[in-house]
Parts: C-alpha cells; structure tokens; sequence
C-alpha cells in the first residue's frame, strides 16, 4: 500500500490535492476571513499549529504508513486501541471516584455509587493518608476527611467496603501513590479476611510517587527509596496476583500543573522507564512486568489533541516496550490507559461544567481510554454533592450505551486532520522523552528542576491565553461571571477529625502489641536488606499496625525528601 494517502491515492493525485488545497487556503478561505476576521490563533495547547483545512496532502509529507503506524486494533502499534474488539464488543469500565469524611459515611456513598450502575471503585484519601500520617498526628491537623477518606489501618478499609462485595465488581483500589506498598498490602488482607482468593477480584492502584516530586506534592522518601516501593507492589503482583493493575503511571497531575500534555506524557514515560528498569535488574522479563502498567494520560484544553494523544501515547509505548526492552507479548505492548474525564471547570455558572466534562470524557472515548473516571460539575466548589456525582455517572453510561459513539472501533482514525494530529503528537513526544533520556533519565527531572521548569513555563503561556483570551473560557474570559458557590455545597462534618481519632485509639487500645511490634520489626529489615516490602506490610496491617507507624519505619531508614534549591 502506498504510504501517501490512506485511500491508496498515487503520489500525483496527492501532488494535486495539496496544490488544489493551498489555492483554496489563499482564495476562498482568504476572501471569508477578510470578511469574518478568525476567532482565535487556533493554536492547541500543546504548540501545534492547527491548519483551516486538512488533505490526504498532509498525510502524505508526514510519510504516515497504514499498517506501520496506524494498524488496526489490538495489534501493534495498538494505535486504533489496546484490543481487537473495544468498546464495539466491550463497552469502557464505568469508574467512580470519591472519599471524603470517615469511612461509614462514606461506605455509604460507595453502596449508592454501585446501585446506580458504577463498576468500579477508586477511593480518595485524605492528605494525611497519603503523606503517611496518622489522623492522630500534629502533622494532620484540620485535614482529616477532607479532600478523601481517612484511611489510618485495615479497620477502616474494612468499613469502607463493608456490605460490598469486591469480587462482584471490576476494580477496587486508591491512588496511594507514596503508600503503595501499604494500601496494597491492605487491599490483599481484606481480601484474606472474607476469604477470598486474590484471583477473584482485581485490585487497582496509581502508585507512581516519581511524579508527586514535580506536580502534587505528597512525596515522603527520597526519589529513589520511593520508586524501588513502587515497584516492589509489581514484582508482588507477578508473583501472586498478575491480573491485578498494581502501577498506573500518571500524566494528569504534570499537565495539569503546565507542562502540556506532550512534555507531560514524556515525563510520566519516563518515570514508566524508570520503574521498569528497576523490575528488569532484578531479574523479571519485561513481558512480566509491562503487562501491569497502565498510564493515566490527560489533556483537558483541546478535544482532539485528546484523542490524538491517547493514540500517540498507545503507538509510544508500543514501540517502547518492542525497541528498547525487547518486549514479545502482546500485553506488554497494547498499553491500557485509565483517564479522568474534565473540561476546563469554573467557578463560574458550576452548571455549565457538566457540558465541559462530557465534551471532554467523549474525547477521551473516541480516543480509546481503557478504564474511565469523570469529573463532578461542583468539583470546582468542593467535595462532589450525591446529586452531581449522579449527573457525573449518568455521563459516562450515556457515553457508553447511546448515541451510537462505541459502535465502531476508533471511528476518527483516518481523519487526515486525527492522523496528521497524532503524528505531530507523537513527535512531540519522543523529543522530550529524548531530552529526558539525555539528561539522565526520570530522576534527572527532579534532581535538575527539568520538570519544574518545564510546568511553570508551560503554566505562564496557558495563563497568559487565558488573560489575553487567546484561549477562549465561558464565563471566565468570555461572558465573564462572578464565582458562583452554592449553599448546597458539600461540606466534611465537622467532627469527622473527633471520631476517626477516637475511632484509631479503640484499635491501638485492643490490637496485639507484641504482634504489632514484631510486624514492624520485619518492615525494619526489609528496608535494611532490600527484600520486598509488599509480604511484611501485609503482616503488619492485619496486626494493624497504622499507616503513620508502618512510614515512620520507612523515614527512619530511608530519610525524607529534601528539595533541591540549586535550580
């Protein structure tokens, strides 16, 4: 097939095509906008330069080859999807995400999520849980329940899905992203608890610490006693639970921070790279470990920048996993993705958000995502209300049963506007994970403020479109409205912090201390011997032993992260 037009035009129809297209651009497309002067610089966020008009022409000065690049589904490059079928013979995992207060109330939220068709659980956690502190801990003052739940020991957990049945749905799991290891471990002990086999249900972690050190913040080890934990929740799952998701490498918390979604999607490569390579020196085949890592990309500015990264992203990894680690299975090279569905969400008209977010999960649809989250239209205002939480469901069930939108499988590839896009994208890509790579890898990127520098370059442009109006925004820059926050908002009761402290010192108060002691002391020498992590946390929450008291052991051995200040 000829690599110049995915119709199979000779490269004389092509030539004429693009000389037909530019008189078209400096005719009648010149005198229109003489007339009606462009709106915008239609300039995507990621810097590519969007064209009026798109022609087999520009397929053809790409040098894009159908089957090389482009495929079909399920098979290498994977970029029309991971699997043969999609959503034509499997509709995408219907996701909710939510956590707030203490566990019951919560618990509570959870049963409703799941009458209402949800599939899947991730649970937020508080910022105390995820930094590694207990709700009893100076360092948890006034933050107890409030952007997630509470989770201090298995106890809690218990409560959280009491009444669930975790083998009954898709996923359960959290991000945990400095805690991997211990959220991991609890999720294996809940399951022993009600006598369950770990093969009968599937747990799902982020667990990709390398980017808090650049985007979120909630790091606790140095970077690389954090990636080795990381990984040590993989190498466990290749043993005794590999149909689990242990490792979802993030994009969405770098881009959101400013790095654009391309430098973004690099970096968080990068980290994948790092991990793996931590998994391969100790002795695991990158058709094991591959497998369990999924990524999380994101892009919440231009909805087909969306749907061209996630199939730049997917044909990446595919090369990736092939050239560089020798990959051979399938599995190891068809990158599942998990996404967050959002808009650009306002303060403003919070109404209008539920426009944005389903605009911006269908992107994500067409685009391929494998498991799917979305955003709440108060979310801007504070913990999602039942209400928007439904609205925010409906979304995705909508987006996966009507309107005809998973009938067929990548039904915008072989746009010549989706194809040139994705190329571009994938360009984009490979040259920043070229600069990382040449900087020193993952580390280099916070060791050397590369990934600092690049989000708060990338924040000044978005913020300057946005003032200048370069960047459109309803409400905000366009029609501009004054923030609108409801009585109704949800609001964390306020002795949440009372009952999950007393709640704690009712299990410390009848747990085993001699029991808890030794659990310890076996995370004490795991950490001095460098074997896994994953077998003593679980000894150590069925003890319950806390989650401040299993990372206290951790920051004894391995110290605390200390910023640079050289850059």
């Amino acid at each position: 097939m000829s690599k110049t037009d995915l119709s199979g035009a000779t490269q004389a129809d092509v030539a004429a095509i693009a000389s037909a297209a530019e008189e078209w651009v400096h005719g009648p497309y010149r005198a229109a906008t003489r007339r009606t002067p462009e709106r915008c610089r239609f300039v995507a966020d990621v810097g590519v330069p969007i064209k009026p008009l798109y022609t087999p022409a520009d397929v053809s000065e790409r040098g894009i080859d159908y089957l090389g690049e482009i495929g079909f589904p399920g098979e290498y490059p994977f970029t029309r999807g991971d699997r043969p079928g999609m959503f034509r013979t499997e509709p995408f995992v219907v996701s909710a995400y939510s956590g707030f207060g203490e566990a019951q109330q919560c618990n509570r939220r959870f049963r409703t999520l799941l009458e209402w068709g949800a599939e899947q659980i991730l649970v937020a956690l508080d910022l105390p849980t995820q930094c590694g502190y207990d709700s009893d801990d100076e360092m948890a003052t006034a933050e107890v329940g409030q952007v997630g739940v509470a989770i201090d020991t298995l106890a809690d957990l218990e409560v959280l899905f009491d009444g669930i049945e975790i083998d009954r749905v898709k996923r359960v799991g959290t991000l945990g992203n400095s805690i991997g290891p211990i959220v991991l471990a609890m999720f294996a002990a809940l399951g022993e608890r009600r006598g369950l086999d770990w093969s009968r249900y599937t747990v799902n972690l982020q667990n990709d610490p390398l980017k808090e050190y650049i985007a979120r913040g909630t790091q606790i080890l140095p970077a690389p006693a954090a990636a080795r934990l990381a990984s040590d929740c993989v190498a466990w799952c290749v043993e005794h639970a590999p149909h689990w998701s242990p490792m979802t490498v993030c994009v969405n918390h770098i881009n959101a921070g400013g790095a654009g979604s391309s430098r973004a999607t690099a970096i968080a490569l990068a980290n994948a790279i790092h991990y793996i390579e931590t998994l391969l020196a100790q002795g695991y085949a990158i058709d094991q470990v591959a497998p369990l890592l999924h990524m999380f990309p994101d892009e919440r500015h231009d909805f087909f920048v969306s749907v061209a990264n996630l199939r730049a992203l997917r044909r990446t990894w595919a090369k990736l996993m092939k050239e560089r680690f020798g990959a051979t299975a399938a599995e190891a090279m068809a990158l599942r993705t998990t996404v967050y569905g959002h808009g650009q969400e306002t303060l403003q008209e919070p109404l209008n958000n539920i426009v944005r977010i389903g605009f911006g999960t269908l992107a994500y649809v067409l685009g391929g995502a494998s498991y799917v989250y979305i955003a709440s239209y108060d979310e801007a205002v504070s913990t999602p209300t039942e209400e928007s939480v439904k609205v925010a469901l409906r979304t995705q069930q909508i987006l996966a049963h009507e309107h005809g939108f998973t009938d067929t499988i990548d039904p915008l590839g072989g746009s010549y506007f989706v194809e040139s896009l994705t190329h571009d994208i994938e360009r984009q890509i490979l040259d920043a994970l070229g600069e990382i790579d040449g900087a020193g890898g993952a580390l280099s990127v916070i060791d050397t403020g590369l990934g600092r520098r690049w989000m708060t370059e990338g924040a000044v442009r978005r913020q300057r479109a946005l003032d200048s109006g370069d960047r459109p925004w309803v409400t905000v820059n366009l029609w501009p409205q004054q923030p609108d926050v409801p009585n109704t908002a949800f609001r964390v009761d306020p002795e949440t912090t009372r009952r999950q402290t007393g709640r704690l010192a009712r299990v410390k108060a009848t747990r085993d201390p001699a029991r808890v002691a030794a659990a310890l002391a076996a995370i004490d020498e795991a950490c001095r011997s460098g074997a896994n992590m994953v077998p003593p946390a679980i000894e150590a929450v069925k003890a319950h032993a806390t989650v401040g008291e299993i990372c206290d052991r951790w920051r004894r051995h391995f110290g605390t992260f200390e910023p640079s200040t050289d850059f």
